[in-house]
């Protein structure tokens, strides 16, 4: 069985990601900038970069035959709308969306023309907009067109890519939120199925979306939020009066 790439693997979702594709058998190679967590330690790991081509290269060198890509990277720079800058605007673009274009070349080159498949982790924050956020909603929009494009264009040339749009998901990076009661509580509250996502739930519908029962499914966005984006807030009820 063909190797997949996992880009970001040392985050909540991407180690997520390793996890299962281990699971089902398929050969991993995982790049992040930090280290391997413990679970991982015997993964062929390549600590770096990974908006590097070089890099990037030598995670697809290091399994040979690779069909098979995850792009999980991210970058934020919260602040105010008014006190955004353009070089970091343009850093949160490049490490979350530019960064997938190198990857993707090296899918179909190393493909050589068999069947291949790509995820790209976007955010709901891709098609909403929360104050301090508007670079990471910019390089999650970016990344989506991106998908796009590389499913129509690619495609011919044996390529499915689709994006998966995970929710909130309690990840490490925002156990500040999920670990303190009363903001679980009012984030479970947006949930129309009562929980919050773990990593794994996501985690599932990438690796679905890599594998041969999805051979058809491209150029699609998959969200994944327990219905809390199909949900229109109600107004409060009038009061009655006698």
């Amino acid at each position: 069985m063909s190797g997949v790439v996992v880009l970001g693997g040392a985050g909540g979702i991407g180690s997520a990601v390793v996890s299962e594709l281990l699971g089902e058998g398929r050969p991993v190679v995982a790049v992040d900038i930090a280290p391997p967590p413990p679970e991982h330690v015997d993964v062929p790991w390549i600590q770096g970069d990974a908006t590097d081509p070089a890099v990037v290269g030598a995670a697809f060198d290091t399994l040979g035959s690779v069909t098979g890509l995850v792009h999980c990277l991210l970058s934020e720079h919260r602040a105010p709308f008014t006190e955004q800058t353009t070089d970091a605007l343009r850093r949160v673009l490049d490490v979350g969306a530019v960064s997938a274009l190198e990857p993707l070349h090296q899918l179909i080159a190393r493909a050589g023309g068999r069947p291949c498949a790509a995820v790209l982790v976007s955010s709901i924050h891709a098609g909403l907009a929360w104050g301090g956020q508007a670079p990471y909603a910019m390089a999650k929009a970016a990344l989506e067109a991106l998908g796009r494009a590389a499913a129509v264009e690619l495609g011919p040339r044996g390529l499915r890519c689709n994006v998966v749009r995970p929710g909130f998901v309690k990840v490490p990076r925002n156990a500040h939120r999920w670990q303190d009661a009363a903001t679980r509580d009012a984030l479970t509250g947006l949930q129309p199925l009562g929980e919050l996502a773990e990593p794994e739930d996501v985690a599932r519908v990438i690796a679905f979306l890599l594998g041969d029962r999805a051979r058809f499914v491209s150029g699609e966005t998959v969200t994944v939020d327990g219905a809390m984006t199909a949900a229109l807030p109600e107004p409060p009820a009038p009061s009655r009066t006698s």
